[in-house]
C-alpha cells in the first residue's frame, strides 16, 4: 500500500544479449537486468499507471529499493500547490513572463 493508493509490485531477473557491436565486438555480450513493475489503478478512472526501473547493477539493489521507495511514495494524485514551484511565481497561466 502505497499513500496514492494500493499497487502491484513484480521483481525479476532477465538474462539478455546485448548486441555486442554496441560495444565494438563482434559476439553478443550477455547481461542480467533486474527490473521492478509497480502497477497502479488510475483514481480518475479505468486503467492503470505502470513504472519500470531497471538495471545491471544488482549489486546495489537494496540502495535503489531505498530510492525508488521514496519515489513511489512522492507520486499523489491531487494537484501540486503554488508554492511547491517558486518559479511559477512569476510565469502566468500560459507560461508568459509577468511584470513585477
Amino acid at each position: 500500500m502505497l499513500p496514492y493508493g494500493i499497487s502491484a509490485l513484480c521483481i525479476r531477473d532477465q538474462d539478455l544479449e546485448i548486441p555486442g557491436v554496441l560495444f565494438g565486438l563482434d559476439e553478443p555480450v550477455p547481461a542480467t537486468m533486474r527490473e521492478v513493475q509497480f502497477s497502479m489503478p488510475l483514481k480518475s478512472g479505468p486503467g492503470s499507471i505502470l513504472f519500470v526501473f531497471m538495471t545491471q547493477d544488482i549489486e546495489h539493489w537494496a540502495e535503489y529499493l531505498d530510492v525508488l521507495g521514496g519515489i513511489m511514495k512522492s507520486i499523489s494524485a491531487d494537484e501540486p500547490r503554488e508554492d511547491s514551484f517558486p518559479e511559477a511565481n512569476w510565469r502566468g497561466a500560459e507560461g508568459r513572463e509577468q511584470q513585477r
